[in-house]
């Protein structure tokens, strides 16, 4: 690779920092230029809710990562690809050879009487939060609209600054997407001790003190978190015209449809290793790999992406949770676990001998040596009568995977 290439990345988050560890071990050389418009950064964005954590704990690479890594750090808005140059929100033009494209995902903004309002916020990022704690003052009651992994930080988050909350959610349990309706109840059942929990309904109108039910019902609320989910942000992919489907379209180098411009992270749809296409799939461990990959091809190491599949783990507050693949869908054979009393609930789902999807609340240890068993595809046959059962471990793996191909994932 030549020398006087220079690399740009767009964004600072997991994925872009997974790229310059990569980029770094193949070269110290290369110019690498990071633009972003966050101005804090190499944060951990699942912990944006903790509010008694340490700043150890919150930043994931210490404060000199840039400079120890030889990294340009521009703090502007990229808006535009052109003629192999970025341009910025400030009209300032950036040369590059090769970027990358690590832009995440944005909240989505239902259509909602009032959405707009100065009481409204999401709860994606740093400055969320900050936003979030400064409105808080004085303020007793908060609605949630939405009650899935972002639903229920906010929750956690809203009541450590001693909120009244209600939760609208419009399925008939949290998390649908990825808890049955065994599962699904468990949950509700612990957040309703903490939080009012409505099911099966939704908001029509925000006001300044309240939120309208379709229902019709009206609840107090002085401050709403919009907390639906994300989607890929590809506007700047649109506007440049790089392929998008839902996500940026990338091939197995997480290269676009242009040459020498790749995307990482949550705003592409990549290999799910399950289901056998492309789809996005925006978690932490994923977009870190991915970030890897793309850092390691820009850097003139050939590697492959190999794929993945989607993995959740949240604590509501203090019940925790783990679904592994395709948890809630019917398409094989089904082995189950529940004890009411301790409020333990495990399922595997198995089809074609091999583990596709598992769910586990309450009790999570044996969740990473599934989580290997389902990314190896091992066949399964000859113990899954064992699986969940509570000596069940690492032994059960076949020796052939031991060693190397089957590591144990914890999440």
């Amino acid at each position: 690779m030549k020398k006087k290439e220079k690399i740009v990345i767009i964004g600072s988050s997991v994925a872009a920092i997974s790229a310059i560890e990569s980029i770094r071990d193949n070269n110290k050389e290369l110019s690498i230029t990071v633009i972003t418009k966050e101005k804090n950064i190499s944060y951990s964005k699942p912990l944006i809710s903790h509010l008694n954590i340490t700043p150890n704990q919150f930043y994931y690479r210490d404060k000199n990562f840039y400079k120890k890594n030889n990294v340009s750090l521009i703090f502007d808005e990229a808006v535009l690809l052109k003629k192999n140059s970025v341009v910025l929100k400030s009209k300032r033009t950036v040369k590059y050879s090769k970027l990358i494209l690590a832009i995440g995902g944005k909240p989505i903004i239902p259509d909602i009487k009032g959405i707009n309002g100065k009481n409204v916020f999401t709860l994606t990022n740093f400055e969320d939060a900050n936003k979030i704690r400064k409105f808080a003052k004085n303020k007793k009651n908060a609605v949630i609209i939405g009650c899935g992994m972002i639903g229920i930080k906010a929750a956690e988050f809203l009541k450590g600054l001693g909120f009244n909350i209600t939760i609208v959610e419009l399925m008939n349990r949290p998390f649908a997407s990825v808890l049955d309706e065994k599962s699904g109840k468990m949950v509700a059942d612990e957040i309703r001790k903490n939080a009012k929990l409505i099911l099966n309904n939704s908001i029509v109108e925000i006001k300044n003190n309240e939120c309208i039910l379709k229902s019709g019902e009206k609840i107090s609320a002085e401050l709403v978190i919009c907390a639906i989910g994300v989607v890929p942000n590809i506007d700047i992919a649109k506007k440049s015209g790089i392929k998008t489907n839902r996500g940026i379209v990338v091939d197995s180098f997480m290269m676009t449809s242009k040459e020498n411009i790749y995307a990482v992270g949550d705003c592409v749809e990549a290999a799910d290793i399950l289901k056998g296409e492309n789809r996005v799939l925006p978690i932490w461990p994923i977009a870190y790999r991915q970030g890897s990959v793309a850092g390691n091809n820009i850097s003139g190491v050939k590697t492959k992406y190999e794929g993945g599949f989607v993995m959740n783990s949240v604590d509501i507050f203090g019940l925790p949770i783990i679904t592994i693949g395709m948890s809630n869908e019917n398409i094989g054979e089904e082995i189950t676990a529940v004890d009411e009393k301790t409020k333990k609930y495990k399922k595997i789902i198995i089809n074609d001998n091999k583990i596709v999807g598992a769910i586990f609340v309450g009790e999570i240890s044996r969740a990473g040596i599934v989580t290997g068993l389902i990314r190896d595809s091992v066949d399964v046959s000859n113990f899954k009568d064992d699986l969940l059962k509570e000596n069940f471990g690492y032994i059960y793996v076949p020796k052939e995977f031991r060693s190397k191909e089957v590591v144990p994932t914890e999440i």
